[in-house]
């Protein structure tokens, strides 16, 4: 290499290293000045285990307008409070029902989940979901760290201070780190502070939240505020909620279902119904609700077989409700009394289901009926303006795995197995006005709070119009316009709704709603 080469690479290289020097002070003197408590949420995250001496600003994200989904509107010929009462009655009903509702929302034990927004960059780590404490009990605060610090503050020697805040519960150390300043402890204000960031992480280690106000189930709100950054962690204080299990004894069917049959003067069916559960269930107990009038009544008492009396004509719900509350056995199979058992019906088959899955209730279906086995809601509106529409098409979601047949749904027919401490927790509400007919009231109360399932190849019989007192029965069996009426007015108020409708599907030359 040439002298004037040599000298050329000599002032290339020198003119590198003093570019790079000036560049780099240039750059501290313009991005220091901006310390972590003025910056904004959204700036750069220094990575974990690396020394951060300058931290550079992300662009200001503006708020974009981006169109959110909202609730489709209300849509509905059906049924209205509008069709039953007059404006002044429909008023007073309107604030009735939403005081009720707000006594309702009240009592309410299943909570729903605190939305928690986790901002990006912030310097704070901690558990944003799946703290639990038992009521005035304690819970460690695990995973609450700071995961990086200004370069300027660090090396200042800057006090570092850490605050926490609770609603519901008070604030204790398991131990103390020394050079660490903790004050409020054993109050709901808890503040750390130290210079020294190890130390500051190993204090936050030893956080315990304590609650101190009862409730069986709620949440508290801790706040963690550093350097202008917030931090919310939602403690999830539940008491504990004991199960209720059944003795299998011998592990059979009989030792494990039992069935509920309301009943009401069709005794030509129910002999039927009891003989075919007889024959392919032997052993298995039978609770039959009767109301069926005095001058009309047939004993029907026998082994396995409870006939409980009821006054008169006290309903079809109420019946329910009273063969629920005898069956001590973990499953309990509802039946019509005009429903019976087939050779080929398989309630096995629901056992296994209700065994092996997550869901409630399975129900069979209908012989020619069995396009009409099940059947969904579709809901509509919002607040206190919800829509139901019962569909037929479609009549099912998802089929369940390992059950070919049976799939997810909303409303059932009138024959199911469930399970009997779930169904318990709902009941069928025995108000008169559902004491002459009443089918779907036990799905909208299960609507979001049981899991249900029909299956399209279990079929039970179904002995609509069979029986010498058929005649008879259809006088006491059709209400009449003034007690449907009754009955669809009774369901608005009592769950809130705007309008229900029925949808039979692409089967009739028009879509029918409740009248």
């Amino acid at each position: 290499m040439s002298r004037d080469q040599r000298s050329r690479l000599f002032r290339s290289a020198l003119l590198f290293f003093v570019g790079c020097f000036c560049g780099n002070y240039w750059f501290k003197l313009n991005l220091t000045a901006d310390s972590v408590a003025k910056r904004e949420a959204g700036s750069i995250q220094a990575p974990p285990g690396y020394e951060v001496k300058t931290i550079l600003r992300s662009l200001r994200r503006e708020h974009e307008d981006i169109p959110t989904e909202k609730e489709t509107l209300c849509k509905c010929g059906g049924q209205r409070p509008s069709h039953y009462l007059s404006p002044w009655q429909l008023a007073n009903k309107q604030k009735e029902q939403a005081e009720s509702l707000e006594r309702f929302e009240r009592r309410r034990i299943d909570l729903k989940d605190v939305y928690n927004q986790v901002e990006g960059s912030s310097p704070i780590s901690y558990p944003a979901h799946g703290v639990y404490c038992r009521p005035r009990r304690k819970v460690r605060l695990n995973g609450v760290r700071i995961d990086w610090f200004d370069a300027s503050v660090v090396q200042g020697q800057t006090q570092l201070t850490v605050q926490l805040n609770a609603e519901k519960g008070v604030f204790d150390l398991a131990s103390s780190v020394d050079y660490v300043a903790a004050e409020g402890e054993g109050t709901a204000q808890l503040t750390i502070r130290t210079t020294n960031p190890s130390l500051l992480n190993r204090q936050l280690l030893y956080i315990v939240y304590r609650n101190t106000l009862y409730d069986a189930n709620t949440f508290d709100l801790v706040r963690l505020q550093y350097a202008g950054f917030t931090a919310t962690i939602p403690v999830h204080i539940q008491q504990v909620q004991l199960p209720w299990l059944y003795d299998q004894k011998g592990g059979k069917f009989q030792d494990r279902v039992t069935v509920v049959v309301k009943t009401f003067y069709r005794y030509s069916n129910l002999k039927r119904l009891i003989a075919s559960i007889h024959e392919y269930y032997p052993g298995t107990r039978m609770v039959i609700a009767d109301d069926t009038p005095s001058k009309l009544f047939t004993s029907v008492q026998a082994p396995n077989v409870d006939q409980f009396r009821m006054p008169e004509n006290i309903g079809y719900f109420a019946g329910r409700n009273l063969g629920l509350s005898q069956v001590s056995t973990e499953y309990f199979l509802y039946t019509d009394d005009d429903h019976y058992i087939r050779n080929d019906t398989r309630l096995h088959k629901f056992m296994s289901l209700l065994d092996k899955t997550n869901f409630h209730l399975v129900s069979a279906t209908y012989e020619k009926r069995e396009s009409k086995f099940s059947s969904t809601l579709e809901v509509t509106g919002e607040n206190n303006h919800i829509c139901l529409l019962q569909r037929y098409e479609p009549n099912h979601f998802h089929e369940i795995p390992g059950f070919p047949g049976c799939y997810a749904n909303e409303i059932c027919q009138n024959f199911f197995m469930a399970s009997t401490n779930e169904v318990k927790s709902i009941g069928f509400d025995p108000d008169q006005a559902l004491a002459r007919i009443g089918h779907e009231e036990i799905f909208l109360s299960a609507l979001g709070r049981l899991r249900t399932a029909a299956c399209r190849n279990n079929v039970i019989g179904h002995n609509r119009k069979g029986g010498p007192e058929f005649k008879d029965y259809g006088k006491f069996r059709n209400p009449g316009e003034k007690s449907e009426a009754l009955r669809f007015k009774y369901n608005l108020f009592k769950h809130n709704l705007a309008c229900t409708q029925i949808d039979w599907g692409m089967n009739t030359t028009k879509t029918k709603t409740k009248k």
